[in-house]
């Protein structure tokens, strides 16, 4: 009888369902290198996985699909795992993309996403300090700056995957050159293999900006 405790605990165990919560990880954000599969202290596990893409730019809903071949797993908190006010990109009912940017590296990647999709009203609207986009505007505005970052597109990504590689290594040189700013500046021994060199941001209306690339 003394064996039975342990045996009873141990069918229990072996068949109670285990609690699982599936949220998908964010593309654009700097936080999903640490988006991986992991145990929470009261027993869920987190499974992370990709949003699946439906178009060029564009993700499918946030909700993550229940697997079909779960039937002793129970999902909740179905989500993307960030939270509304960490959602770096909104696509509205209405078509209207919002952006949202805290640090430099979510600048670059909505920079590269823009460059690599050819989509560049939602950047230039909200991506570009104000004084940025008032000296566009005199050139031009939304068109002469997509025009440029076209026509400086091989240019433009190569520094910006550089920067993006390097940002956390001795390749790169974080610093902050005033209250409100921070430039990126690939070491010397790095320069002249790279048409641009620094990439400087501002933090304005509560989040970071694309101030200057050169």
């Amino acid at each position: 009888m003394k064996r039975a405790v342990p045996l009873l605990m141990l069918f229990a165990t072996a068949c109670a369902s285990e609690r699982v919560e599936y949220r998908y990880r964010n593309p654009l954000s700097d936080r999903a290198k640490d988006e991986v599969d992991h145990t929470l202290p009261d027993g869920t596990r987190v499974v992370y996985r990709d949003r699946p893409a439906v178009a060029a730019g564009k993700y499918g809903p946030a909700e993550v699909a229940t697997p079909s071949d779960g039937a002793s797993v129970q999902v909740v908190g179905a989500t993307d795992g960030s939270g509304p006010e960490l959602e770096l990109r909104i696509e509205h009912a209405d078509g209207t993309i919002e952006l949202r940017a805290f640090t430099p590296a979510q600048v670059i990647a909505h920079l590269q996403n823009a460059i690599r999709n050819r989509e560049y009203p939602p950047f230039y609207g909200q991506m570009l300090t104000k004084e940025a986009r008032k000296e566009w505007d005199a050139r031009g505005g939304e068109p002469a700056f997509a025009a440029w970052m076209d026509e400086q597109r091989s240019a433009v990504m190569e520094f910006l995957n550089r920067t993006s590689y390097g940002m956390f290594s001795s390749d790169v040189v974080t610093r902050a050159t005033g209250p409100k700013t921070i430039e990126l500046q690939l070491t010397p021994h790095l320069h002249g293999q790279f048409k641009f060199e620094a990439i400087e941001f501002e933090r304005q209306q509560g989040g970071m900006r694309l101030r200057a690339l050169r």
